[in-house]
């Protein structure tokens, strides 16, 4: 009977969460840094301070969310976050719509959506245990990954149509706001195999510190959770000026252009990711993160000697290296958190990592419009290489209970 409840939750789950990021790269990953691109005359200081709003946004909520997650209604936490992030994208589209946006919009949305998306994805990721069996959690991360990959190859497709139309930033900002709605349907639909049992009410600062005490005391998150600071500062950068890169470096003109270049490595990185179950299932968790950050490193750096569309393969396998480490990690964290924690482990696992990225961005961007687009990728690939060196002789290449 739960067995069968778990397997029934896996489809709104998957389905409604691959619609929603079919969304976020549509809108959030595609329209909104071309907005910003265009109002900015092409600056990457600019693009980065877009992901600095967010990223700020996450690390200032982020220990706070995990807090309402173990102690709150996850569900309905989740679905408020959803209507929220709807209602903000929405305004801002009918703001370019009325030719009335700005980039300080723009950059409101980026940290509103932060602050609501650590709120949400907190919830997400402690509420799999609750609704799913333990044998299913692999398998919904890994869909939940493929559907991430799909999602970011059919929004840049439909968000390169959509931008090379008048009117189409707008659309896509709109679009965005509607698959929100979806995703809030789709947690609505989640029924708990199991009770998920809720933190006590003591003095906030107490729980906060319990939290990060239980992460401390993971050894394996606590090294995955380190790794991914240093991984994060690295890429941020990179990751902030590809809309830039593409057209200047790799000589892929117009948004259309660009929406089919970031597709062509979306499902590369998707193929990649399919076989992420079976790989945790051969050589662990924590392999998998070690893995998954060589190729990420190998793919980051390669970008840097790419020309033209061949560029689609260095980068599709860096997608591919991202998947297998968000697969393996959360995973890891969901098996070996104990429940009535599991929310402000992960919010404190996630916001510890997030500090990589205003770093990485405010050091990177600005170098890259010194040392040039692809010097920036060579150092950034190799500085993730560096870092998987030392992740095979960490805690995280041997075998865990949690495998």
């Amino acid at each position: 009977m739960l067995a069968g409840t778990a397997r029934r939750n896996l489809w709104p789950l998957v389905l409604g969460q691959s619609v929603s990021l079919l969304g976020d790269y549509l809108g959030f990953f595609l329209a909104l840094p071309v907005f910003v691109r265009d109002a900015s005359g092409s600056s990457a200081t600019q693009l980065g301070l877009l992901g600095t709003f967010e990223t700020v946004a996450v690390l200032g909520f982020g220990l706070i969310a995990g807090l309402v997650i173990d102690r709150g209604r996850v569900r309905r936490t989740m679905v408020i976050a959803d209507l929220a992030r709807a209602a903000a994208f929405a305004l801002l589209a009918v703001a370019v719509a009325l030719d009335l946006g700005a980039v300080w919009m723009a950059f409101a949305v980026a940290f509103l959506v932060g602050a609501l998306g650590t709120l949400f994805d907190t919830g997400l990721e402690g509420v799999m245990p609750a609704v799913l069996t333990d044998d299913l959690l692999v398998t919904a991360n890994s869909r939940l990954q493929v559907g991430r990959n799909l999602a970011q190859t059919g929004g840049f497709v439909l968000g390169g149509v959509l931008l090379a139309t008048t009117g189409g930033i707008a659309a896509a900002l709109a679009v965005d706001a509607a698959t929100y709605l979806v995703s809030a349907v789709a947690i609505l639909l989640l029924r708990e195999v199991r009770p998920r049992p809720v933190a006590p009410r003591e003095p906030v600062l107490s729980s906060l510190t319990e939290g990060l005490r239980t992460l401390w005391r993971l050894l394996p998150v606590r090294w995955a959770t380190a790794a991914a600071t240093l991984v994060n500062l690295a890429f941020a950068p990179l990751a902030a000026v590809i809309p830039i890169y593409v057209p200047e470096e790799l000589g892929i003109e117009g948004t259309a252009g660009l929406g089919l270049f970031f597709a062509g490595f979306a499902i590369i990185g998707a193929a990649g990711v399919v076989l992420g179950s079976r790989v945790i299932r051969f050589i662990g968790l924590g392999r998998t993160i070690v893995l998954g950050t060589v190729l990420l490193g190998a793919g980051a750096a390669g970008v840097g000697f790419a020309n033209g569309w061949v560029g689609i393969v260095p980068f599709g396998i860096a997608a591919a290296g991202v998947s297998l480490s968000q697969v393996g990690f959360v995973t890891m964290r969901q098996r070996l958190t104990p429940p009535d924690r599991l929310g402000r482990v992960i919010a404190a696992s996630r916001t510890i990592a997030w500090g990589g990225i205003p770093v990485g961005l405010m050091v990177g961007t600005p170098l890259a419009d010194r040392i040039g687009l692809r010097a920036l990728f060579g150092a950034g690939g190799l500085l993730i290489v560096g870092v998987t060196a030392v992740l095979l002789v960490s805690p995280l290449w041997a075998r865990t209970e949690a495998d």
